[in-house]
């Protein structure tokens, strides 16, 4: 089964139907994964109500990531940094659109295994965010060690996880938060001096 819409531009027009066992062929270097959990980003909803620039034509399946257990294995799968998907594996990955289903064949080279001591929920909620503050700090921003980065929306799931990239580079951040509670997040659990935390209002007046 899967969540699909008839088209975007409303939450409404989701709906639950069975899949057509055809889309789960097995293609050379693909596998097939039972889908244990899936993430819920603000793509995904962007992309139901028609604000996502990406947003498929017609009808299609929301979902960006999701863990699961490979099902089948298809001819010519090559090993991934140093991994052979195997049936039964365990895994997360990326599928552009499509993830809100039971059941997903998905090329190989966009699994990677879950870490041992990681829950489904775990593996399904950490692609989307992880590689997007990796593409923005490393691919496009060059970061290296010792540079000073603005980080904005630190204590959100993409701020977080920037913060550990920035961190493993041993670069500094100066955050900038929605709302004074956050602040103890950053300070406790990443060490972030109170110096280095702008809580920013509607006004941006605090930059001044």
């Amino acid at each position: 089964r899967r969540w699909t819409v008839s088209s975007a531009g409303s939450l409404d027009r989701l709906a639950l139907e069975h899949g057509n066992h055809q889309d789960l062929e097995i293609k050379e270097g693909m596998v097939k994964v039972q889908v244990k959990a899936v993430g819920l980003n603000f793509a995904d909803i962007f992309a139901v109500q028609g604000l996502y620039s990406a947003t498929p034509q017609g009808k299609f399946t929301p979902g960006l990531e999701f863990s699961g257990i490979i099902l089948d294995v298809g001819e010519n799968v090559k090993p991934v940094d140093g991994w052979r998907p195997a049936v039964g594996d365990k895994v997360m990955g990326m599928t552009r659109f499509g993830g809100y289903t039971t059941h997903l064949v998905v090329n190989a080279a966009f699994l990677r295994p879950l870490p041992p001591t990681w829950s489904f929920d775990q593996g399904a909620s950490f692609l989307c965010t992880a590689l997007t503050a990796w593409y923005g700090l490393v691919t496009i921003g060059g970061l290296r060690k010792g540079h000073a980065v603005l980080l904005h929306s630190a204590a959100g799931g993409v701020g977080l996880v920037a913060l550990e990239i920035i961190k493993a580079h041993n670069a500094t951040a100066v955050c900038t938060i929605g709302s004074p509670e956050k602040a103890s997040l950053l300070q406790e659990r990443h060490g972030i001096p109170a110096t280095a935390i702008v809580v920013r209002g509607a006004s941006g007046a605090q930059f001044s």
